[in-house]
């Protein structure tokens, strides 16, 4: 949208349509053109009028500082949630639930991918982690594309163990720095962190500096997953810890945790300005400059 920044300054034309009716110029001599000269400066008088009053228009123009708005609403982030996938060998076992042939893994993957879809507005990136931990899919809004590469993980991708501490604790270094208002993980294993090279404590410590909400899932029956473990994770970082033995428990609670996590639109409104000042004022200075050298010339001819 064209605007100007000091309108006010047009009003500074009105001094000089005063002082062109008011301010007549002296003469100290009468001038007799030639009559075959007459149209000629006649011609010449209206062409320094129209330069004179177009330059004095740009001039004036230059001044109010006309500009070019353009508003950009800005979407505020509302989550960036991380999916830690224990894809270790023991999740490759069947679920005790006789409503499913499934093994845990593939379970699992189904889940997260449907919870993935469900997501809106925020920044959603998925980890997997068994001997190590790796980055299936980094941050992103690609909902399709991140539920795609869950659902095509395979068995045994990350080896037999579980890395878990050093899943979360490269869960914080993706989310360091990140401006969502929400930062949360989502950890869902079946077992006791059983390597890697970060301890409990450091990845504490990376939880609590980057302030990240950890929903821990055990999945399977009790004494299987590390509930002291994954009980401390979510208290000391004000999220909640789920047990799931069977399939519909374990659905029940990616929706309970997509409800507690319900993504929030926010946004602010940030306003870009083009000057275009030079554009009045290139032309108020070659329309005067061309008004000056006709005047002269005029002087010089007379």
């Amino acid at each position: 949208m064209l605007t100007f920044e000091y309108p006010y300054l047009f009003l500074g034309i009105i001094i000089f349509v005063i002082c062109a009716f008011t301010c007549k110029e002296k003469r100290s001599a009468i001038y007799m053109p030639h009559w075959l000269s007459l149209p000629l400066h006649v011609k010449t008088n209206r062409l320094q009028i129209i330069l004179k009053w177009l330059g004095i228009s740009m001039l004036f123009t230059a001044l109010a500082s006309p500009i070019i708005q353009n508003k950009e609403e800005q979407l505020r982030l509302s989550h960036s949630i991380l999916l830690l996938l224990d894809v270790s060998e023991s999740m490759h076992k069947e679920m005790f639930d006789r409503t499913t042939m499934k093994s845990k893994f593939v379970l699992s993957k189904e889940l997260a991918s449907a919870f993935i879809e469900k997501r809106k507005m925020d920044n959603i990136g998925v980890i997997v982690f068994g001997d190590f931990a790796y980055v299936a899919t980094p941050l992103t809004y690609d909902y399709e594309s991140a539920s795609m590469i869950v659902q095509n993980l395979e068995e045994g991708i990350a080896g037999k163990k579980t890395a878990m501490y050093d899943a979360l604790f490269l869960a914080t270094r993706l989310l360091q720095n990140n401006s969502a208002k929400e930062k949360v993980v989502v950890l869902l294993t079946d077992g006791f962190n059983t390597t890697g090279n970060i301890p409990l404590d450091a990845a504490l410590r990376a939880l609590e500096s980057e302030k990240i909400k950890v929903y821990a899932i055990g999945i399977g029956r009790e004494g299987e997953f590390d509930e002291s473990v994954l009980g401390l994770l979510a208290q000391k970082s004000g999220g909640a810890f789920f047990k799931a033995n069977n399939a519909k428990t374990l659905e029940e609670i990616y929706t309970k945790i997509d409800a507690m996590e319900q993504s929030l639109q926010s946004s602010s409104v940030k306003y870009h300005y083009q000057y275009l000042y030079i554009y009045p004022l290139l032309v108020a200075f070659l329309t005067l400059l061309g008004y000056g050298k006709l005047a002269f010339r005029q002087n010089v001819c007379n």
